[in-house]
């Protein structure tokens, strides 16, 4: 699958995010105009400390502004995370639509795992879904926390899931447990993953960007060997990547053979 991470630079205009993420778009085509999904962060519009301020309506002017590109550029887009209100909750969703190169919405994926400040402000996701990109590749959107979980990347796995996207939104002061996460999420589930994380120095908050798309060097199968991409740290820009999704395959069908399921281990608590 060949696959990018817009990696914008926040600003405090959304005029001028929405030039930024169009301006990033073209230079990547400039030199993979084969690209078949784009991925952007968790965040790539202003944020304000009044949440009230960040939210849209639902399928507003942010929806649109990405459904626009996918069907100009035909492309095939993942929204990053949308903050939106819906008549449907009493709360606003944290969510990721799915667009493909007509600009036809496939789906979305709302955040499940809500970090911090957000479980007061949001309602969290009940569901976790797995989209089909053709007849043989499916994916799942993980939102920023929901990577850091066991449950929910291992559930996507088990239900079909060839490759993980995760827009994210990672400080600079999180980055280290940031990657070990992702590294250990891929070496888990021998799934490749691609993490696209923030760029910018936005109201006292440092999002280094460092995006990055793992998967796995073909052929090495014990010690399974991580490929890493990593896009800019300290800058705006992307990655791209074009990833082996069969080998994973292979890796995931020997190492779930391995694995014992939990409720066939006895436990016991020795008190001393």
């Amino acid at each position: 699958m060949r696959v990018a991470c817009i990696q914008p630079e926040l600003f405090e205009q959304r005029k001028d995010c929405y030039y930024e993420i169009e301006r990033i778009l073209n230079e990547i085509l400039e030199i993979h105009n084969n690209c078949e999904v784009i991925c952007l962060p968790e965040r790539w519009v202003p944020f304000f400390r009044d949440p009230t301020k960040n939210f849209q309506e639902e399928r507003g002017n942010d929806y649109f502004f990405i459904k626009n590109l996918a069907k100009e550029y035909t492309i095939k887009f993942l929204s990053g995370a949308i903050w939106e209100k819906r008549t449907s909750s009493e709360k606003p969703a944290i969510t990721c639509y799915f667009f493909n190169e007509n600009g036809e919405e496939i789906g979305r994926q709302d955040k499940i795992h809500l970090y911090a400040y957000e479980r007061e402000h949001f309602e969290p996701g009940k569901e976790l879904k797995v989209f089909n990109l053709d007849r043989s590749r499916y994916f799942t959107i993980l939102i920023c926390f929901d990577m850091a979980f066991i449950d929910t990347p291992r559930l996507a796995v088990e239900s079909g899931a060839d490759l993980l996207f995760s827009p994210t939104q990672i400080r600079d002061d999180g980055m280290d447990n940031w990657e070990i996460y992702l590294k250990a999420r891929a070496l888990e589930n021998r799934i490749p993953i691609v993490a696209c994380n923030t760029f910018g120095n936005y109201k006292k908050r440092n999002f280094l960007g460092n995006s990055k798309i793992i998967s796995f060097y073909k052929g090495s199968i014990s010690p399974s060997k991580l490929k890493i991409v990593e896009g800019p740290k300290g800058s705006s820009g992307f990655i791209f990547d074009n990833i082996d999704l069969n080998f994973p395959k292979k890796l995931r069908e020997i190492r779930f053979k391995e694995k014992i399921d939990k409720n066939d281990i006895e436990v016991k608590v020795i008190k001393t």
